[in-house]
């Protein structure tokens, strides 16, 4: 039997906050923390609670009075109601002494304190130091980074890099779906690395290539300059030359072959599939990956019939198209999308 998830609420986090949370409690809010729900909700309830329990409350009268009986030694003048009191005795901060026990509480209850903040700000890295653009299906995205360099962001697609500043040595990106990138070369020749869903590493210096992590591969086209692609099932990187594709599939298998890069992929003017013996089925699939379309094969037979080469469409029913006239398939739009079957004698 699975156990539930333990629910944390406010009042639980209150008590965190008062020192006064259980044991059981405090573990399951440090593993909250380390959620994105968690880690968002803390603050948003710190900030509650302070509202609320301010650490410090003045109290304005008694020191506007204490004020004007010090200002009474330089001749000021003073309220009637203040004159004839005596003037507060001022006892020196050294001289005011805690018990061992209640300052050594203190001081742990700080340090507790500041070792949950730097947890929370550690544990919310990931929302204020990176920033993620996410583009919608059939929609796409031209994202500019700090150093210049260009990224298209292809439909339904996220890239994950920092907000304010790359590092100091390399330039790290996450992404996740297709993108275009013309990498800025920089002075200091720092490193530009694309790291994709299946722990590939795409490591670039001045270069232009597109990288399509979708679903069941990730392939990478490289038009110019270098790359150097690691992964896992990789016993060694790969060095890349212009027109080299590299598909890493699921399957543990890694293959690298040299085509010819088209004038009209140069410009970069239309979007580009890259298909290398892809059946059918994977191409429905990842249609509705990219544009939210939902493509029916009609016959069994079909699902099974690959297609290798570069087709460059504008949305998915021109894909449809494309495919149909080349396989000598009937395709027919329906009201939740389009189905091919066999053409019809």
């Amino acid at each position: 039997m699975n156990e539930s998830k333990p629910q944390i609420t406010r009042e639980i986090v209150f008590a965190y906050f008062a020192h006064l949370a259980t044991p059981i409690e405090r573990q399951q809010i440090e593993s909250w923390l380390k959620t994105r729900e968690g880690s968002e909700t803390y603050y948003t309830y710190l900030d509650e609670w302070e509202r609320q329990f301010p650490q410090f409350q003045p109290n304005l009268e008694d020191a506007r009075a204490s004020f004007n009986l010090f200002m009474r030694g330089d001749g000021s003048a003073v309220s009637s109601d203040a004159a004839d009191e005596p003037l507060p005795m001022v006892i020196p901060v050294s001289e005011i002494r805690r018990p061992v026990w209640q300052r050594a509480g203190i001081f742990l209850s700080a340090v507790a304190a500041s070792a949950v903040l730097v947890a929370g700000m550690w544990l919310s890295k990931d929302l204020w130091y990176y920033q993620r653009m996410t583009s919608r299906h059939g929609q796409t995205l031209s994202i500019r980074l700090h150093d210049g360099s260009e990224v298209q962001l292809g439909a339904h697609s996220s890239l994950k890099y920092p907000r304010f500043w790359f590092g100091k040595n390399t330039r790290y990106v996450w992404l996740e779906g297709d993108a275009e990138f013309k990498v800025a070369h920089l002075p200091d020749a720092q490193r530009f690395i694309v790291y994709t869903p299946d722990q590939t590493a795409i490591e670039v210096l001045g270069t232009e290539f597109l990288v399509n992590c979708r679903l069941k591969s990730t392939k990478v086209l490289l038009r110019t300059g270098s790359i150097r692609l690691t992964n896992p099932m990789a016993a060694q990187p790969l060095l890349l030359k212009p027109g080299d594709l590299v598909t890493v599939s699921d399957e543990k298998k890694i293959q690298k072959e040299h085509r010819v890069v088209q004038a009209a992929e140069q410009k970069g003017e239309v979007r580009k599939f890259l298909f290398k013996n892809t059946s059918l089925k994977e191409i429905a699939d990842q249609l509705n990956d990219v544009y939210g379309v939902n493509v029916r094969i009609a016959e069994p037979a079909l699902l099974t019939r690959t297609v290798s080469g570069t087709f460059q469409a504008e949305t998915a029913a021109d894909l449809l198209e494309a495919l149909s006239e080349m396989m000598t398939l009937d395709l027919k739009q329906t009201t939740d999308g389009y189905t091919l079957q066999q053409r019809s004698e």
